[in-house]
């Protein structure tokens, strides 16, 4: 069930008919009936020096009206040799047993998937349209990432990984759609979203991909390359 991380790097950088993950728990039950498939994407990389830090405010939008197995939403980070840092919001066809959410919220939460599979950080409800923090952070350490997503100025999940610098690293969105999935609900937004790098990297900006359909403010870096911003970017409602 579980792919190379080299193809998750490949997703990441905008071949987004890859083969993919999965996201969550414990979702060994889900089967592959039909082929899976991705949402169009924005995303950034490689870079010439290292992915360390970013932020954004990602919210789902609506989820579709009738759950079923599965559909995860998130903003990752990872280079060709680490893992994904995925935080995000996952609907599945039985959200009260997944993380006690009703069929009109969202299971969200910090989730890393890396050698062994998929981990991660309590799976939390969040109602639908709901501004959800994303905060990913290489630690003074140089070895370990922490991500910490935020509702309403609540730290709700949190998960550390021993990645280190991203080297030649990415970030981007994904609209990950397995087995059932019929598409999203509605569209997905991402607000404020900063994309540190170890150096300034002025070429960062010609790997950018935008996806059919994705819309954003531009990309913009006050710093020679070291940062680079982002207002907003608009990921539209997709179906399978």
């Amino acid at each position: 069930m579980y792919k190379s991380v080299l193809a998750l790097f490949a997703i990441l950088l905008g071949a987004v008919n890859a083969s993919p993950t999965t996201k969550g728990r414990d979702v060994s039950w889900i089967s592959h009936s039909k082929r899976d498939t991705w949402g169009p994407a924005w995303s950034l990389g490689p870079t010439k020096a290292a992915v360390v830090e970013s932020y954004t405010t990602f919210n789902p939008g609506t989820p579709p009206s009738t759950p079923v197995d599965a559909l995860f939403l998130w903003p990752g980070t990872s280079n060709a040799t680490s893992g994904l840092i995925q935080s995000g919001a996952d609907q599945v066809a039985n959200m009260k047993a997944y993380c006690g959410a009703t069929n009109a919220q969202w299971c969200v939460s910090a989730s890393y998937f890396g050698v062994g599979g998929q981990f991660g950080g309590p799976l939390v409800p969040v109602n639908a349209n709901t501004a959800i923090s994303i905060h990913y952070k290489l630690e003074s350490n140089n070895k370990t990432w922490t991500q910490t997503v935020t509702v309403g100025g609540s730290v709700i999940s949190t998960y550390q990984s021993q990645d280190g610098p991203l080297l030649n690293g990415g970030w981007g969105t994904g609209t990950e759609c397995q087995t059932n999935c019929r598409g999203t609900g509605s569209a997905q937004t991402y607000t404020n979203t900063t994309i540190i790098l170890s150096a300034a990297d002025s070429t960062f900006k010609n790997t950018l991909y935008v996806g059919a359909g994705v819309t954003h403010s531009g990309l913009n870096t006050a710093d020679g390359g070291k940062t680079w911003t982002v207002s907003t970017i608009t990921i539209p409602k997709y179906t399978a």
